[in-house]
């Protein structure tokens, strides 16, 4: 008994006749007969009564029968299931996320991935890129959304977002110039709070720096999100981040943000995982899931950039011009 066989006894009971199924299935009356008998024989048991008018079930055809319609129906939905990637939801998944982010769609996300896979398991883990980058190529976690990070010969990255930075402000600052964009030397005239040099975002900004000749001046380096915002609130100083890691404060009042004027202030978000390990389709799951998170929150205000058409500015160390590459 092979699963043509069964296919052909299938579709002779729904055609009521040989010589119709024949016609359907592309074969000779005599080749289908043949075929049918066989599986009759492997089974020993006749399962179509034939007479004048076509063919009937016997008995025990109309039990092959029910049990035959639900083996190519699982078979079809396993079919199904393997092109679309989603057959093994019984698995679990790590996620890497830096805190810009996790604070503004972790939640958001962990609850829309346990709905969709509610016998799956998804750990999201916080950390800054540099770390997180180090976990990816360790394949600590299984895909991980890093800032300014490129496709090696250890990690497979691919753009999600290019997020605009904000320069992050007490509501009270700069009480002369309310709302007016800033502008690179600012952030030397300025001390102010960074991440340290080993961050993503701090990658951005010094190399924007750089292009326009300009020092940031740094009065302390912070790698917490938590612990940035809160300097800024006491009015220590200024920090750089995306809006997304702001965004709650901002509309409570308890900060502001004002955009930069340079275009170079954008950081590529990317989605990567370790070249090393094949992406599993839970994996692929949650890349789905972050993606549509993302481009479900550009629209609320909640995360501020692009999604499409992604190239980040990456320019020279000359004062005098910039040269837009891609980032990842």
């Amino acid at each position: 008994m092979d699963l043509q066989q069964i296919r052909y006894f299938l579709e002779t009971v729904a055609a009521g006749s040989l010589s119709r199924a024949a016609v359907r299935l592309g074969i000779s009356q005599p080749a289908l007969s043949r075929q049918i008998g066989n599986l009759e024989a492997s089974l020993q048991q006749s399962l179509l009564y034939r007479h004048g008018r076509g063919v009937s079930l016997t008995d025990a055809g109309r039990r092959f029968e029910e049990v035959a319609q639900d083996v190519m129906r699982q078979l079809s939905d396993v079919r199904t299931e393997l092109a679309a990637g989603a057959i093994d939801n019984t698995g679990s998944v790590s996620l890497g996320m830096p805190p810009s982010l996790s604070a503004s769609m972790g939640a958001d996300l962990a609850l829309r991935f346990a709905a969709e896979f509610p016998r799956a398991q998804l750990r999201l883990r916080e950390a800054f890129s540099a770390v997180l980058l180090e976990w990816t190529e360790a394949a600590r976690v299984d895909i991980a959304v890093l800032y300014d990070a490129r496709s090696s010969r250890s990690l497979i990255a691919t753009p999600l977002m290019l997020e605009d930075l904000f320069m992050v402000e007490p509501p009270s600052a700069r009480a002369d110039a309310p709302l007016e964009p800033v502008s690179l030397p600012e952030l030397a005239s300025r001390a102010c709070v960074l991440p340290g040099p080993e961050n993503g975002l701090r990658r951005v900004v010094d190399a924007a720096c750089a292009a326009e000749g300009v020092r940031p001046r740094v009065l302390t380096e912070v790698d917490c999100v938590a612990a940035l915002k809160q300097l800024v609130e006491r009015g220590v100083g200024p920090t750089v981040l995306p809006f997304g890691a702001v965004h709650r404060e901002v509309r409570d009042g308890r900060l502001r943000v004002r955009p930069f004027r340079s275009s170079a202030m954008r950081a590529l978000l990317v989605l990567a995982t370790p070249a090393n390990q094949p992406i599993t389709p839970l994996t692929r799951a949650v890349m789905r899931i972050v993606q549509d998170e993302v481009a479900r929150l550009v629209p609320l205000d909640i995360l501020r950039g692009v999604t499409r058409n992604l190239e980040s500015p990456r320019p020279r160390p000359r004062p005098d011009r910039e040269s837009p590459e891609a980032i990842g």
